[in-house]
Formats: structure tokens, C-alpha cells, sequence
């Protein structure tokens, strides 16, 4: 497979995603659609294609049989060691080291025109403005005492996680790898960072550390099931902090109901 079908695969659902986060996104909510499902719609489709995509190419660019040993085999879904782990556990953290590092970056760049993110955009994916935590809403929709909201988002953002992880570590890196050797992990960052991701431009320097985590997981252990875990526990502090607004806005609320009475 050449690289510019390689850039092509990145760049189809980047551009669909950066449609949708200027322009897609504000068409629906101008026709009213609510925010939470205009803008998770447009993040999230392309992205969830991409799994029945990856299987789709195996089969017909490589005459892949549908079964489970040969899935597992040809995608690298192998078992994540002990060993591993401590790897795993040393990316997530020293993603998030660099994220907080390189925070201050992204807010200079989001200044400019060029750069900066949608005005609807809410804290904390956008970095010019204020996050509150515990936080009253997410993305229009208040989160005291909204469990459903986060039973329906964490497994929807897992399985989107998993179809990027297929696509991207499980089909594509065995291909770079033959192509770029041991550098292979660095063009698959590269390439899903600055070409799928290049919806969120004001990330452009600070997403550069979790976007090379997983390919370099990914490579050195062999194991898709790897770069998927550190994938899924570098996005787990969005859950986290969706799950104090559900709980500590609801006890304030009570509290005040108490003082009222």
C-alpha cells in the first residue's frame, strides 16, 4: 500500500471531522438539533466507519479470512503481558505530564484566527474558555444527576476509540512497519495527529505526545489491546470529570435545598 493511500485514509475522516466541527455541527444546531447530538455525531461517525473499514480492506486487499484466530492474528489483538502494562502505565503517564506542559501552548495558538476553535466549543475542549469543576453541563446538556448521559458516552467513546485503534495500529502500522522499520510508529503519529486530527489546530503542538504514545506502544509490544489501553485511559479523566459533575452538582443542589428549608 503506498503512502498516499496511507495519507488518504487519514485525511478522508479528517476532513468529514473538520467539516463537521465548523461547519457541519452550527448547520444542525441553526436547524435545531441539540449540540451534544450535532457535535459527538460529527466527532464520532467517521471515526466508528473506520472499524468495519479496516476489516473491509483486509479481506479485500489481502484475501483475509473472516475468522476469529485470523483477525486476531493479522490486527495484533494479542494479550497484554505484565511487562506491558508498566509500559502502558508510563505512556498514559507521561502523556498527561506533557499535556499539562504544553497546555499553555494551545491557548497562545487558539488567539489566532487561523488557529482558534469554534466560539460554541465548551470548556474544556476549548482553551480560551473557563472550566468550572465541578462542571454544570456538557455541551448544553446538565449533567446533576444525568447517569444516562455517561452510561450512553463511555461506551459509545470506547468503541470509537477501538475502530481508530483497529484501523490505524492493528491494519496500518504492520505496513508502515515494513515500509519505515523501527521510524514507522513516528509517521503513524504524525499522520494522526496533524491529518486527523487537524480539527483540533490549536492542538497542534500539544496533542503531538498522545499521539505518539500509542503507535510506540503499539509497535514495541506487538499488541493493538496496548495502544488501545493507553488510548482509553488517557481519555478516561473526560469520564472522570463527567462523573463529579453528575454527582457533586446534585449534592450541591440538595445542599441548598436543605438551607432553603
Amino acid at each position: 500500500m503506498s503512502i498516499w493511500i496511507q495519507i488518504l485514509l487519514f485525511a478522508i475522516p479528517g476532513i468529514l471531522v473538520y467539516y463537521g466541527v465548523f461547519y457541519g455541527t452550527p448547520k444542525m444546531v441553526r436547524k435545531g438539533i441539540p449540540l451534544i447530538y450535532s457535535f459527538w455525531f460529527w466527532l464520532w461517525i467517521p471515526v466508528l466507519l473506520l472499524l468495519p473499514l479496516s476489516i473491509g480492506l483486509y479481506i479485500v486487499l489481502e484475501g483475509g479470512t473472516l475468522t476469529i484466530e485470523t483477525i486476531q492474528q493479522r490486527f495484533r489483538l494479542n494479550p497484554i503481558s505484565r511487562n506491558d502494562w508498566l509500559w502502558v502505565g508510563l505512556a498514559v503517564i507521561l502523556t498527561i505530564v506533557f499535556d499539562q506542559v504544553l497546555e499553555p501552548i494551545g491557548k497562545v495558538l487558539a488567539k489566532y484566527k487561523l488557529l482558534s476553535p469554534p466560539s460554541y466549543l465548551p470548556a474544556p475542549f476549548n482553551p480560551l474558555k473557563k472550566f468550572d469543576i465541578p462542571p454544570r453541563e456538557f455541551f448544553g446538556v446538565p449533567l446533576k444527576g444525568n447517569w444516562k448521559l455517561l452510561i450512553l458516552f463511555i461506551p459509545i467513546h470506547l468503541l470509537a476509540m477501538f475502530s481508530e485503534e483497529m484501523m490505524w495500529r492493528g491494519y496500518l502500522l504492520p505496513i508502515q512497519e515494513i515500509m519505515f522499520g523501527n521510524m514507522a510508529w513516528v509517521i503513524n503519529g504524525f499522520l494522526w495527529a496533524w491529518v486527523l486530527h487537524i480539527a483540533l489546530k490549536w492542538h497542534v503542538i500539544g496533542m503531538i505526545p498522545s499521539m505518539m504514545a500509542a503507535p510506540l506502544i503499539a509497535q514495541y509490544t506487538e499488541s493493538t489491546w496496548a495502544s488501545f489501553a493507553v488510548h482509553a485511559i488517557g481519555n478516561a479523566p473526560l469520564w472522570i470529570i463527567l462523573l463529579v459533575g453528575i454527582i457533586k452538582t446534585a449534592e450541591t443542589s440538595d445542599e441548598k435545598q436543605e438551607i432553603n428549608l
